[in-house]
């Protein structure tokens, strides 16, 4: 994580490439990542203070300035030791997904790469970083702009305070899988080799162990996903595979939904449960079939929230699995509440009500009454944060990509949305639109994220929850996909396949940060969790 640390000694690091040269020179030079076969430029640095030291646990702040361009933009790269960045610089181009040449962070908080737009005028980036030395270590810096490496001066780290660490961490990544990832062997389906392509292959299997045991390592307490696990066009008229057995009527077409289920959802789960992970999941619209929902689909309802909350909203012995739900609501098993530590509370809501008329993006009447009951007690009791997750975004503008962007009937004007407000509701996380943004209203962060795993869109949250603030981070990978060269695909229920090849970048990269403080007010914005204005 991409840690803060609020109210410390700031100092002021001022770098200038105009000219490579600046008021303040310091010769420190250091062994940073230099470019190969040339010799880094000459190059002066400067503090603001003239104190070499800088305090373990202070904070960093400076510039890079890169001279005017026209016609291209500007590719600037820069390396720490013993102190990390904070968030994505201002001046760097925004990106959500991770690929050659994009502003991002590494994970570690001590490499950026950032591209500077041309404007045809000098830009300034500015930088904040965290010393985290041992005391005796040395700060180092090294720039590079346009493959020109630059050393930079140094400070020795001398004894502070401790970085702090978080009460709680979350984890929040909806939509995945969004596809419907598994081997059909292990299903009790009537697949077999010649039917049609299996829905896993060796690339699959990578991917995910690459991105899981990455989640693993950042030990979460939780992972959140808000929906859309699945590919889920199970049992519906437009699969006759057969793979799941005869669906030409409505009974064939239901044992085909169940057998489909008891395929991809305990395989999804397994992969958690081998890392150790704790998974707390909303449904989408794909675990009710995805949209549109004619008639026919919609009576299959009923069934498709049953399989869902046989797998994550009942024990392995059929009891339910979380206390504190919506009795009498008909998602009583879908929705539900739980308070991780006692100044934190998290909520699980379906928003998706099936009616006569159609499907409505809305709480129904008794699951709303159950989140009034849930935020009234814990503003009751104290709580000091309220996390909440549901599929869709409430409020807007938001980005999409590849989406049919379902929104939530009402907006800032919901019951829903009147009762986070009258609440106090911290954070609300979303998925549905396969893209990042985050929307600041009425003292409520709304973060809509998530992505489409085979065709290289995963990314994830970190949501680290400390007494006075919660710090936000959120990352990418740099995902590359293709197709055979014959043109088949990975099979599953929605008829376009997936692609064959995938390939996940073991590092994933930090592209927007926040800090959320105890009134509600949103802090230190950067890169794609900045202000979207559509």
């Amino acid at each position: 994580m991409l840690s803060r640390s609020t109210g410390r000694t700031r100092h002021v690091l001022t770098i200038s490439t105009l000219g490579l040269t600046v008021a303040l020179a310091l010769s420190a030079a250091l062994g940073g990542p230099a470019a190969q076969g040339r010799a880094p430029a000459a190059a002066d640095a400067g503090w603001s203070s003239a104190s070499p030291f800088a305090a373990a646990g202070s904070e960093l702040s400076g510039t890079v300035t890169v001279p005017a361009r026209r016609g291209r933009d500007t590719v600037v790269k820069l390396w720490l030791s013993n102190a990390r960045l904070t968030s994505v610089p201002d001046a760097c181009r925004s990106t959500v997904t991770v690929r050659e040449r994009a502003s991002s962070v590494s994970a570690d908080g001590r490499a950026l790469t950032c591209l500077v737009r041309s404007t045809g005028s000098r830009r300034t980036i500015s930088l904040d970083a965290l010393v985290d030395g041992e005391p005796g270590q040395q700060v180092d810096v090294t720039v590079m702009v346009d493959g020109r490496a630059t050393p930079l001066g140094a400070r020795l780290v001398t004894p502070g305070v401790p970085v702090p660490q978080p009460d709680l961490r979350l984890l929040s990544s909806p939509d995945f899988l969004n596809a419907d990832v598994g081997d059909l062997v292990r299903g009790p389906g009537f697949w077999r080799p010649g039917r049609t392509a299996n829905s896993t292959n060796a690339d699959y299997r990578r991917a995910l162990d690459t991105i899981l045991d990455d989640w693993r390592a950042e030990r979460p307490e939780s992972v959140l996903v808000a929906g859309d696990l699945v590919e889920g066009w199970w049992g519906t008229e437009v699969d006759r595979s057969g793979n799941f057995g005869p669906d030409r009527t409505l009974a064939q077409r239901k044992a085909a939904l169940r057998r489909a289920a008891a395929t991809y959802y305990p395989q999804w789960k397994e992969r958690f449960a081998e890392r150790g992970l704790e998974v707390h999941a909303a449904m989408g619209d794909h675990e009710f079939g995805d949209n549109p929902w004619r008639a026919e689909k919609r009576r299959l309802a009923p069934l498709f929230e049953k399989e869902f909350t046989k797998r994550f909203g009942r024990r392995a012995d059929g009891s339910p699995r979380y206390a504190d739900r919506p009795r009498g609501s008909k998602h009583e098993l879908s929705a539900y509440a739980w308070r991780p530590r006692p100044d934190v509370q998290v909520l699980t809501l379906n928003v998706f009500d099936a009616t006569a008329g159609g499907m409505r993006i809305r709480l129904d009447r008794p699951q709303l009454r159950w989140v009034e009951r849930v935020l009234r007690e814990a503003r009751q009791d104290g709580v000091r944060w309220v996390v909440a997750q549901g599929h869709t975004p409430i409020v807007g503008p938001v980005r999409s990509h590849g989406s049919s962007k379902l929104t939530y009937e009402g907006g800032a004007h919901s019951p829903l949305w009147r009762l986070f407000k009258r609440y106090g509701v911290d954070l609300y996380l979303s998925g549905e639109v396969h893209d990042v943004t985050a929307v600041h209203r009425d003292g409520i962060l709304q973060v809509s994220h998530g992505g489409l795993f085979a065709f290289g869109l995963t990314n994830y949250l970190l949501v680290d929850v400390y007494e006075d603030r919660m710090e936000l981070d959120l990352r990418d990978y740099a995902t590359h996909w293709r197709d055979a060269p014959d043109g088949t695909r990975l099979w599953e229920t929605r008829p376009q396949g997936m692609p064959k090849h995938l390939q996940v970048s073991p590092t994933p990269f930090t592209i927007g940060t926040a800090v959320v403080d105890g009134e509600g007010h949103l802090l230190d914005r950067s890169g794609i969790l900045e202000q979207y204005t559509g």
